[in-house]
């Protein structure tokens, strides 16, 4: 014989600490009270209702707006592989298109000065067209002349007093 809640006591096992075990003891007596109440343990709402519960609790309901302040604060350090993940990440959380001529603009302004300048000055690069370059060939274009920058920081020499 199937214990009684052993679902619903297995599931809220995994959540502890000061932030959720408040809220994981409401949720079990709500559940078992359902249960009780001849809800079957399986019954679908139930356990929509729970996940419904957990998303009101632990949701960051802020997230959007954070995401675009971190998108427009974001500058470009070292690494540029975590710079462009960290800006495709920021720009999705914030629920930014990738090719919006803001977030293009934004990611120009992100970048290192002279590694902006560098793509604008390639002779393939259009400041009239429109549409503009999409973000996918700015990424590229971005890389193509951070590789060429580091390639020749290998043969720059100290000049002999």
């Amino acid at each position: 014989m199937r214990k009684p809640y052993l679902h619903i006591t297995t599931l809220l096992s995994y959540m502890s600490g000061p932030q959720v075990d408040s809220w994981k003891e409401e949720q079990l007596g709500k559940l078992i009270e359902e249960i009780d109440d001849g809800t079957q343990e399986t019954d679908e709402v139930l356990w929509d209702n729970f996940i419904e519960a957990f998303k009101q609790a632990y949701t960051n309901t802020n997230l959007r707006e954070e995401a675009y302040q971190a998108l427009c604060k974001l500058h470009q350090k070292e690494s540029l592989d975590k710079f462009f993940t960290d800006f495709k990440r920021l720009a999705r959380d914030a629920n930014v298109a990738l090719n919006d001529h803001g977030t293009i603009e934004l990611l120009k302004n992100a970048l290192a000065g002279p590694l902006t300048q560098s793509v604008i000055q390639l002779p393939g690069y259009d400041v009239s067209a429109n549409p503009g370059w999409t973000f996918k060939k700015w990424e590229e274009e971005t890389r193509k002349q951070h590789l060429k920058w580091k390639t020749g920081m290998q043969y720059t020499k100290p000049i002999d007093q």
